[in-house]
């Protein structure tokens, strides 16, 4: 006889849906791999077939990572914006708005409903907070929240296997001198600030205890409701809040003799973890409505998210060169920030040679991602 409760039924599915992730994660074509982003992969089949989680898990999933996100880039953050801050705000915010435009040009004129629409957008983007923020925005209509999940979960690979070719095939087909620009990229990396005097007070060893400020505060922040005249309102959410949170806890570093610094071997893990939670959910649901929304727009979609994916990207490097005089590999970290593609980082630095590139990428990402966050709950109004 084999029995087995509810609960536990729902947490072997989650990791059953989690190692199948990462074994599809680490097949690598041509050099290319999906890694953790397999997991939504997954999931999205396994939704196909009615599995469902509790929404609770993806908030916790989405909260983890992006306070994780914030802590991590809080010391270097306002560091590198005094340097080059008004390009990378520039760079982000045309960025989220080419995007925007293309998207609204494809509910107005393709005719695409917009909760795919943006679910394609933000699958363009590789954007997990934007997507939270796009399902957020139509929290309480289950039907558009799938379909926001279905469009992602369309998107999502080819976005992220188009970023990484870009970013792989740009410096070969301009021939960079990669030795220059790493040493350009060397002279500009401004690193974390060194504070005279760190927090006596620690509540403990590994700094969980600032992760929970941040997600606790954060998602306080992220309640509060500002009208925007002629619009309606708009909130932070449970991405936007906890990720200025965390930048403000990481840039801080201490409050008084309270010592905030987070353990580096900490926050990678929970990254990971809040994506896990995040990825299992968001799939699920998206799988659910996947096979329909295929089934009734084809490959119109597909032409529409790669458009969405190419587009803002190759605009963004090209003034980054040439208005904003950015060193290539400057540019282009700007834009794997821009465009929140953590797997374009990482070919990125495998190309480059140099981890000096996720300084800028540190930089861009929070910047991205609260145009992401605003950007989605305006669309949602379109």
């Amino acid at each position: 006889m084999f029995s087995m409760q509810e609960a536990a039924v729902t947490v072997a599915l989650m990791f059953a849906i989690t190692a199948l992730g990462y074994a599809v994660g680490a097949v690598k074509i041509k050099g290319v791999s999906l890694g953790s982003s397999a997991i939504f992969l997954v999931a999205l089949v396994f939704g196909h077939f009615g599995v469902t989680f509790p929404a609770a898990m993806q908030t916790a999933g989405m909260v983890l990572f992006i306070a994780s996100v914030g802590i991590s880039a809080g010391p270097t953050f306002a560091g590198n914006l005094r340097r080059h801050g008004a390009a990378y705000v520039l760079l982000c915010l045309l960025t989220a708005l080419t995007g925007a435009a293309l998207c609204v040009a494809m509910i107005r004129l393709a005719g695409i409903e917009t909760p795919i629409a943006m679910g394609l957008m933000t699958g363009a983007y590789t954007t997990s907070p934007g997507f939270a923020s796009a399902k957020e925005a139509f929290a309480g209509n289950a039907d558009a929240v799938a379909k926001v999940a279905a469009g992602y979960g369309i998107m999502y690979p080819l976005g992220t296997l188009g970023k990484v070719l870009f970013v792989q095939l740009v410096p070969k087909l301009l021939k960079t001198d990669m030795a220059r620009e790493r040493e350009l990229l060397r002279q500009t990396e401004t690193a974390a600030d060194r504070r005279k005097k760190l927090g006596t007070v620690r509540l403990e060893p590994m700094g969980f205890f600032t992760l929970a400020l941040a997600i606790a505060c954060g998602m306080l922040l992220g309640g509060v409701t500002v009208p925007l005249p002629g619009i309606g309102s708009f909130s932070l959410g449970n991405s936007g809040g906890p990720l200025l949170v965390g930048l403000l806890l990481g840039h801080l570093g201490r409050v008084g003799p309270l010592d905030l610094r987070v353990d580096p071997k900490v926050v990678g893990p929970v990254k990971e973890l809040g994506l896990i939670l995040f990825f299992t959910g968001a799939g699920t649901e998206g799988g659910s409505r996947l096979a329909e929304i295929v089934e009734r727009y084809g490959a119109s979609l597909i032409f529409c998210g790669l458009l969405l994916t190419f587009i803002p990207m190759a605009m963004g490097f090209f003034l980054s060169q040439r208005l904003f005089r950015l060193s290539a590999l400057n540019g282009l970290a700007a834009m794997t920030g821009g465009m929140t593609s953590t797997p374009a980082l990482a070919a990125m630095i495998q190309t480059s040679g140099t981890t000096a590139v996720a300084s800028t990428y540190a930089t861009t990402y929070p910047i991205a991602l609260i145009n992401m966050v605003l950007v989605m709950q305006l669309l949602a109004r379109v």
